[in-house]
């Protein structure tokens, strides 16, 4: 007889068994932890079988999913397995990767009920390299996703990871892997570092200590340079500069509560026009996107209100500049 919707199999009840059980033995994040222990005391199999039913798939452009407990969803635990796997297939890819090393960025997302930060994720996928003993090149400061595939290229290095989810709910929060020509992988790496993940999911010795990282010699902080470097190149493709500096022609930015403010500002000036004025109530990484219903710039009217609403530019016949917030 065929089970009926919601019911589970003594097959599935088994792997579920046996999921949960790796996750209480390997999780030392003690918010994911309890939430874990709580759903199994409540046998609350339906929200279990949410985080635990199936792992994140590795794609393309790398990971994406909810930050909260389990397999299924972006936490500490997940975090550092998928840095082993991806660990393990670069030393497969690249016989010089303990010389040219990777680097690591993150945005401004947080979420609080889980302990789960995009700066937190990004040290402790530095800790996991660095404890195979291969550079990181770890920003300190929340940066716009392309200085990671500029960084790649700009140093040479072998791979790059930005932690972030773009512009999707802020609940979410995602892992994009760039290759050594600093573009996002293409298949057959997305499936040969899903196979890694699945074949490095035990934990490595002092995974969760990130502490470790701090004053490593293998950890290199790429801020300063790079925030200098890529404008300096960014002036290469300006033209005509005392006309855009003469240009009456005013922009409007927002960042939508993501990383952009500084950088858009900087580019502007890079390219010789007039810094582009700010939705102030938009402008400062926010996590909770408390302006908009959901950060995507596609939305179009609810994320574009205040705006349109500038009291500083008229902007009726002018779009203003709408970004995805991690840039």
């Amino acid at each position: 007889m065929a089970a009926a919707p919601g019911d589970s199999s003594p097959s599935d009840d088994s792997r579920l068994d046996r999921e949960t059980a790796q996750w209480l033995r390997w999780d030392q994040n003690p918010l994911t932890l309890e939430c874990v222990k709580k759903l199994i005391a409540d046998g609350n199999k339906e929200e279990l079988q949410k985080c635990f039913g199936a792992r994140m798939e590795f794609g393309t452009a790398g990971l994406r999913a909810a930050m909260g407990p389990g397999i299924s969803q972006m936490n500490d635990l997940t975090i550092i397995q998928t840095t082993q796997g991806f660990c393990r297939y670069l030393e497969k890819q690249f016989s010089d990767l303990k010389q040219r090393g990777v680097v690591i960025s993150f945005d401004a997302r947080a979420h609080p009920p889980s302990g789960g930060s995009s700066k937190r994720f990004a040290r402790l996928a530095a800790t996991t390299f660095i404890s195979q003993g291969i550079p990181v090149y770890l920003f300190s400061d929340i940066t716009p996703t392309p200085f990671v595939p500029y960084t790649v290229s700009h140093l040479k290095l072998c791979a790059g990871i930005m932690i972030t989810a773009s512009h999707n709910p802020k609940q979410d929060n995602g892992y994009k892997v760039y290759w050594d020509n600093g573009a996002q992988i293409i298949s057959p790496h997305d499936k040969g570092i899903s196979q890694a993940i699945e074949e490095n999911l035990e934990l490595w010795p002092k995974a969760w200590d990130d502490s470790l990282i701090d004053g490593s010699l293998l950890l290199h902080n790429p801020t300063a340079s790079i925030n200098k470097d890529y404008f300096e190149d960014l002036k290469k493709y300006c033209f005509h500069g005392s006309v855009k500096r003469e240009s009456k022609v005013k922009f409007v930015h927002t960042s939508v509560h993501g990383v952009g403010h500084d950088f858009v500002q900087s580019a502007f000036r890079a390219f010789d026009f007039a810094p582009p004025e700010a939705v102030p109530e938009q402008k400062d990484p926010d996590p909770e996107f408390p302006t908009v219903k959901y950060p995507n710039p596609e939305e179009g009217k609810g994320v574009l209100t205040l705006s349109f609403g500038s009291n500083k530019v008229k902007i009726s016949n002018l779009p203003p500049i709408v970004e995805e917030p991690d840039f």
